[in-house]
């Protein structure tokens, strides 16, 4: 089977770097330009609330660019996704790359990442269904996302629709398998990105309140930022850029994710061998660098978690990683599914 590609960087140095560079200049979707971390069209304020009209188009507690109020359906995008576990995704490079990615690039909002990575809900308050999965990285995040419908290998990505009535806001969902694309570019012209795929295996979504407007889950961190700082979050998210408002969980299997690659380190390692901890104990060694197996052809590397029975692991069944993270999420227009 064919290897899925990652990015590996080495050091939060340079990412931490990428995102001051963000805002300073560079792309500036919407058609206007700022070079203040505050943006422009409103003055100096003293805490780091966005006072150009692009943020402030949509009154929100999340800097939505899409108004949902009074729409059936509601269309949202992740804006952060703080990963809890495992441990050694929580932070570091990685918790980086995915705060990267997953922020908006908006320098006029402070949102100075890159907007590649984007985990689309689509709400349907009629049906009470939500629709989610990955988007491709669009041209103007102001007009809006597409899911992606497409092949990657062994993948296929495409969004699924689970049951998640809004209750007064409040909602839960559950989907048995999602194949979550991470983009980290857009692609050279007229040729669509690869992405990262990261096979979910039951993926709760958990503990959410969609806001009375519709257009936010968790809220922007106005009053933590700091203006000495840019209005930048922290160095592995502290202070964060939005204050999360809703919880998921799934489990991945250490055999997809030993076909997961991560260049950077001679000729790369599975994401399998990154999740060990220890590259010298579970790698082979090879190129690329994937995690060992015994004489029965069975990764050695032993997760938290039993697939088969979706249960913690046990001295029979330890062959999966939970994930765990929190959310926090933004008003976006979704355009239905990208065209193959």
């Amino acid at each position: 089977m064919r290897f899925l590609k990652a990015v590996y960087v080495l050091g939060v140095s340079a990412l931490t770097g990428a995102a001051a560079m963000a805002g300073c200049g560079g792309d500036d979707p919407g058609g206007t330009s700022s070079n203040s971390s505050g943006g422009t069209g409103g003055g100096a304020t003293e805490d780091c609330s966005p006072k150009h009209p692009i943020c402030t188009a949509v009154a929100s507690d999340c800097i939505a660019v899409h108004d949902n109020h009074g729409a059936t359906k509601l269309g949202l995008r992740m804006a952060q996704l703080t990963i809890t576990k495992p441990d050694v995704l929580a932070s570091g490079y990685i918790a980086n790359l995915v705060a990267q990615g997953l922020t908006m690039n908006l320098p006029q909002c402070n949102l100075n990442g890159t907007g590649t990575f984007s985990w689309l809900l689509e709400f349907d308050t009629t049906t009470g269904k939500l629709r989610t999965g990955g988007a491709l990285p669009p041209d103007d995040p102001l007009e809006g996302y597409c899911f992606a419908n497409m092949s990657a290998g062994e993948f296929e990505i495409a969004p699924t629709e689970i049951d998640a009535p809004l209750t007064d806001g409040a909602w839960s969902g559950e989907a048995e398998t999602l194949n979550v694309p991470i983009f980290l570019d857009t692609g050279e012209e007229n040729t669509a990105p690869e992405p990262i795929i990261l096979p979910l295996h039951q993926v709760r979504l958990t503990d959410a309140t969609l806001s009375a407007d519709n257009n936010c889950i968790g809220r922007y961190n106005v009053e933590g930022l700091d203006r000495q700082n840019a209005c930048l979050p922290g160095q592995d998210g502290d202070p964060p850029a939005f204050i999360n408002g809703g919880k998921l969980s799934a489990f991945i299997t250490l055999e997809e994710v030993d076909r997961v690659i991560v260049p950077g380190i001679g000729m790369g390692q599975s994401l399998c061998v990154v999740l060990s901890g220890d590259i010298g104990e579970y790698g082979t060694g090879g190129m690329p660098n994937t995690c060992k197996r015994d004489e029965n052809d069975q990764i050695v590397l032993r997760g938290d978690w039993c697939s088969a029975t979706n249960s913690p692991a046990t001295d029979d069944c330890a062959d999966a990683y939970t994930l765990g993270g929190e959310y926090a999420a933004s008003a976006v227009k979704i355009n239905g599914l990208c065209p193959q």
